[in-house]
């Protein structure tokens, strides 16, 4: 799922230059903005492997008839399959729980800034609540700049436990046939 969205920079008065032209909140926007694009490719990656692991293992698992009788190729068979299906999901519970301090964290600032808590619903573009401190503009910055750099963690991860359900559905593939007899 992609979230995108259409933001105007914000003009100071009559000047040409924008917020993120020189100030601090501008630097944290750009840090923003780099996380969460540097995370669209392991999503995307993750996504893709998760998907051909979890086809692959299916026609495996049709095509390659086994007969399960006690012995070390069906204890290692079933032990890798155990694996490769921890590592699948793990992968997906972190691809699906790595943006919700984020969403958190924006959902807030809509709230306290009296946007519209419905991301569907475009931003107003009148300030309803009076202008908050500069300490609590910054703490605002820093939590959503964690929570992206959170999100980003947990992407990275996500990609580290693909490869491993990737390595993993190689390692079952190779003893499944193995104990089928086919290699």
């Amino acid at each position: 799922m992609t979230l995108a969205t259409a933001v105007r920079p914000f003009r100071l008065g009559n000047s040409p230059e924008t917020m993120d032209d020189r100030s601090p909140a501008g630097e944290t926007l750009r840090e923003m903005n780099e996380l969460l694009r540097d995370t669209r490719p392991s999503v995307r990656m993750s996504r893709a492997i998760v998907v051909a692991v979890t086809v692959g293992a299916a026609v495996e698992a049709a095509a390659v008839p086994i007969n399960l009788h006690a012995g070390v190729g069906t204890v290692v068979c079933l032990g890798l399959l155990a694996a490769l299906a921890l590592s699948v999901i793990r992968t997906t519970a972190l691809m699906a729980l790595a943006g919700r301090p984020l969403m958190n964290q924006l959902g807030e600032l809509r709230r306290q800034t009296g946007a519209p808590v419905d991301p569907t619903v475009p931003w107003t573009p009148v300030r309803i609540l009076p202008l908050a401190s500069p300490a609590a503009v910054r703490d605002r910055a820093q939590r959503a700049l964690a929570a992206a750099h959170f999100r980003s963690e947990r992407l990275h991860l996500a990609l580290g436990w693909a490869t491993v359900a990737m390595i993993g559905f190689c390692a079952w593939s190779l003893a499944l046939l193995i104990t089928a007899g086919r290699i």
